[in-house]
């Protein structure tokens, strides 16, 4: 991982771990840099960091462990860096997304805020997995969910996608979402999908679509901008204190 530590930081100053998207399988840190210079300049301590890719052998629950890991590291050199201990933000794009909805559901009580960029959030949405399908990408979903059956549509739903599913997990941590809705790969509707599981928590959200942007969300001028400058807004608003 690259770890970012903004000058004249305290225990209250917000510090968020960013998970890199690339279907589980591939992908690296080195894609989110600009990001992570970004937020350190609006004074945001940042964690960017790799983790093993999903496989045969290598699961959802690897890759938690591998955040969990990271978490851990980042606690027990709190005092040395005069950096917070808990209250942390998470972030990531896509299956970073994704990984980052598990791990803040389902792994930690000390997040407190989060930033999805178009992750999957329902694998039980079978409009969706048709999508993924279509797009080659059902042999990555199984990698990462453990899942050894082959999905046709009309099938019963996996129970490996539906534990995989962040909206079956929902907690009241606030959550800024950004998706295009010209995503052919994770359509909006998963966005969709999980602020009907917010709505019934009362979780504080937000929104934020990119029109006519497809996956890579920074296809039209000013994106790529927008993207980042609202992901600092959301970390600093619920990240302090």
């Amino acid at each position: 991982m690259d770890i970012y530590l903004p000058a004249n930081r305290t225990n209250n100053t917000p510090f968020v771990v960013n998970i890199h998207g690339g279907a589980w399988t591939v992908g690296d840190k080195s894609t989110d840099t600009s990001l992570s210079k970004y937020l350190l300049s609006r004074g945001i301590a940042v964690a960017n960091i790799n983790y093993r890719y999903a496989n045969n052998n290598t699961h959802l629950s690897e890759l938690l462990d591998d955040v969990d890991k990271i978490f851990k590291y980042l606690i027990t050199h709190s005092k040395e860096w005069n950096t917070r201990s808990t209250g942390f933000s998470i972030t990531g794009q896509s299956s970073g997304a994704h990984v980052s909805l598990m791990y803040a559901y389902t792994k930690s009580d000390k997040i407190k805020a989060i930033v999805d960029r178009c992750g999957p959030t329902d694998f039980t949405d079978t409009s969706t997995l048709w999508q993924l399908d279509n797009q080659n990408l059902m042999d990555a979903v199984n990698k990462m969910s453990g899942n050894k059956t082959v999905w046709k549509e009309g099938n019963p739903i996996p129970e490996l996608y539906i534990k995989s599913s962040p909206v079956k997990f929902v907690k009241k941590i606030p959550i800024l979402m950004i998706h295009g809705d010209k995503d052919p790969i994770v359509p909006i509707k998963q966005s969709f999908n999980l602020i009907e599981a917010l709505k019934e928590e009362n979780v504080p959200y937000k929104l934020l679509i990119f029109q006519g942007a497809d996956h890579s969300l920074d296809a039209l001028p000013g994106n790529s901008v927008k993207k980042i400058t609202s992901t600092a807004d959301w970390i600093i608003k619920y990240g302090k204190n």
